[in-house]
């Protein structure tokens, strides 16, 4: 693993630092590891036949970005102030995505032990959320960011064996 100096806690400190945003009324976090930028939604190119939770593409610097519709892969009505709208462009498994969001508010430093894991009842239909974070005035659902990208295209997953 890669060693970033000022965002990274130090090994040890049993924290870690969560980006929150919303879609919707909900409140969801993104490990700060995983982001490389957030940024203001880019013309969108639609791919024809892609998978219903695909937008689309943007170039971003020259380079190529599929961009995920995280309203549309959780269920939620789409955004109603574009305004406001933001691109979180992630890497996982060595692949770069923008999850398409509504608004993000702001880093948050939480323990281990403010997440808690969601019952087999709160997991959702396709177990996306894989914990919540327990926040004085509200709760933060942590999303299966790997799986999601997994569930678009199998062949991006991490091959065993």
């Amino acid at each position: 693993m890669s060693e970033h100096k000022g965002i990274l806690l130090e090994s040890g400190t049993n924290e870690l630092e969560v980006i929150a945003f919303s879609i919707d009324e909900g409140i969801f976090g993104i490990n700060v590891l995983k982001v490389r930028e957030i940024i203001n939604p880019l013309p969108i190119v639609k791919v024809p036949n892609s998978h219903q939770y695909v937008e689309g593409i943007i170039r971003l610097r020259d380079e190529v970005i599929t961009v995920v519709d995280l309203a549309r892969v959780i269920g939620f009505p789409p955004s109603q102030d574009s305004e406001r709208d933001k691109f979180i462009v992630a890497e996982l498994n060595q692949m770069k995505v923008a999850f398409h969001v509504h608004s993000v508010s702001r880093i948050h430093r939480i323990s281990w032990e403010q997440i808690e894991k969601p019952t087999e009842l709160s997991k959702g239909l396709e177990a996306s959320t894989i914990g919540v974070v327990k926040m004085d005035e509200q709760m933060i659902l942590l999303l299966d960011y790997e799986k999601i990208v997994v569930d678009i295209n199998p062949n991006s997953g991490i091959n065993v064996g």
